[in-house]
């Protein structure tokens, strides 16, 4: 059988086409067998409907006055080349095998779908599970089963059920991802979730961001609310409001503009940077520590400096080369440094160092350290002990006068 053509609202029984098939608008084609095989082209002059699987060398649908329509496959599409409907619809009830595929308006496959290049104008829905080279979609892309894909790149939203496996995720709305992997970038618009464990190289988002099982990767970026409810390894976690990780953190820097929140520990290579509050219900471990707001932790050790504009709370306490608290702060738990500053009308507990300096108006319990300057107005609940110098205003009230030791007790970190 050669080329063969299926008129106008016609319906056609066919086994196996020795060329191009035709079908005019509204025509419904019937398989003989299992599946209609089509050696050449299949090319649908507008709707069109087949009753079984299709195979052919490539598939289009140009209709009549530019008009698509929708075309239904109630079965598989294999096809070795290029699959285009040009202002229509393509609905697959089976899978789909492409090399190409260009659909203007949408897509829809009921089982899995595979092709070099997905470009749909509008939606891209897949039942099961989707491999290519890189997915462009307009509107909504989403997916029940897995994605392993290179590049993705959506206008509007993103739902993918399972685990995906691509190098490239590019959405402009809403993205929603089963965990897996991006090995370059995931670039969010809005707002972002993967509902399983992710391993990432850089997250982006513009609004919010959630890591519904943790994750591991490099850097992360979120303009508005970061929440990981899981273990967090990173390179940088830069959040421009509020960060949360129920669990543990380790990373290289953290910077966020509102609150931070780590339900165990944070462990960092560099810096944290927090422009407002910060809480780790464990202990804290990095290299500075820099807090416009207050700060709670189990227990903090900085190889360097300790900054803490408001309130300082720890069980155990907080250890540093250097520790600077603001003015009016107030602190719970000893704090051990070479350096301690306490700005004026600050309140701390016992505090060993190296060199002390209590501004004026400020309270102290216990007092051990080499050198001591101690302003107007402080006040001394409990023992001072010094080795070298201490220098200290008339009307300081010391409940205890200060003891010159030749060896300080041992801090308790």
């Amino acid at each position: 059988m050669g080329d063969v053509s299926v008129p106008k609202d016609a319906v056609a029984k066919l086994g196996r086409v020795e060329g191009d098939l035709r079908v005019g608008q509204g025509a419904r084609v019937e398989p003989e067998g299992a599946v209609i095989e089509v050696t050449g082209r299949v090319i649908c002059e507008g709707e069109a409907e087949f009753q079984g699987s299709l195979s052919c060398s490539e598939f289009s649908a140009r209709g009549a006055w530019g008009f698509g329509g929708k075309i239904k496959i109630h079965g598989d599409l294999k096809v070795i080349g290029e699959v285009r409907v040009e202002n229509g619809q393509l609905s697959i009830d089976g899978s789909l095998d492409a090399a190409t595929v260009n659909i203007d308006k949408a897509l829809w496959v009921g089982g899995n779908a595979r092709a070099d290049d997905f470009d749909v104008g509008g939606v891209l829905e897949v039942r099961g599970n989707i491999m290519g080279k890189k997915v462009d979609v307009g509107g909504s892309f989403k997916v029940q089963g897995a994605a392993d894909v290179d590049e993705v790149d959506v206008g509007g939203s993103v739902d993918i059920a399972g685990p995906v496996k691509c190098a490239q995720l590019d959405v402009g709305g809403m993205a929603r991802i089963g965990g897996g992997e991006v090995s370059k970038d995931v670039d969010v618009g809005g707002k972002f979730e993967s509902t399983k464990p992710l391993k990432f190289s850089k997250i982006d988002v513009g609004g919010l961001a959630t890591l519904s099982e943790g994750g591991e990767g490099g850097d992360i970026d979120v303009g508005g609310k970061f929440e990981s409810r899981a273990d967090l390894s990173f390179n940088s976690l830069d959040v421009g409001g509020l960060a949360s990780i129920n669990g543990n953190g380790k990373g290289v820097e953290v910077d966020v503009g509102g609150l931070l929140r780590v339900s165990g520990s944070l462990t960092l290579e560099k810096d944290l940077d927090i422009g407002g509050r910060a809480y780790v219900g464990a202990e804290l471990r990095l290299d500075s520590l820099e807090v416009g707001g207050s700060m709670e932790a189990d227990q903090i050790v900085a190889q360097n400096s300790i900054e803490v504009g408001g309130d300082l709370k720890t069980i155990k306490g907080a250890k540093g080369d250097s520790v600077e608290l603001g003015h009016g702060s107030r602190t719970t738990g000893p704090i051990v440094a070479r350096i301690v500053n306490v700005g004026h009308g600050g309140k701390v507990e016992d505090v060993y160092a190296d060199k002390l300096e209590l501004e004026h108006g400020s309270r102290a319990r216990n007092l051990y350290f080499r050198e001591g300057e101690i302003e107007a107005g402080v006040h001394i609940e409990g023992e001072v002990l010094y080795t070298d110098t201490i220098e200290s205003s008339p009307d300081v009230r010391f409940a205890k006068q200060p003891s010159k030791v030749n060896e300080l007790p041992k801090p308790p970190l």
